[in-house]
């Protein structure tokens, strides 16, 4: 899905398809592992063949990078494709109670996107952090 002139590290990109949530179609996305969209690395994606577009955010009520439905050009917002890729990709984080390192889950909704969320320790159970 990537070009192979892509000026990027690509073991720092995740890609994958989604369901568009306007025409239900099945669309490929990129997001950066650990980062966001929405900074220098936008505009570089942008420049070659990727999903990748300076789009409008109704949420943020200005232009940002963001991924754009290959079917009908709607964007997919950023929040919501920040949520699969913390889901395909989740990132370790020190355990509160044993000190380990676990995977983290972002909360559902809202949460997640304020770096809410939980670890499941083996030794504690589920536990929340952020």
């Amino acid at each position: 899905m990537l070009p192979d002139d892509l000026p990027v590290d690509r073991q720092k990109l995740l890609t994958w398809e989604t369901d568009c949530w306007q025409c239900g179609e099945q669309t490929p996305v990129v997001w950066p592992r650990g980062d966001h969209l929405d900074t220098p690395l936008g505009d570089v994606l942008a420049n070659y063949e990727t999903p990748v577009e300076r789009v409008y955010s109704n949420t943020l009520g200005k232009k940002v990078w963001g991924n754009v439905c290959q079917n009908c050009d709607s964007y997919q917002g950023n929040h919501f494709i920040q949520q699969e890729a913390l889901e395909i990709d989740p990132p370790l984080v020190d355990c509160p109670h044993c000190g380990d390192e676990h995977e983290w889950s972002p909360d559902q909704g809202m949460g997640g996107a304020f770096g809410q969320g939980w670890v499941s320790c083996p030794e504690y159970g589920e536990i929340p952090v952020g």
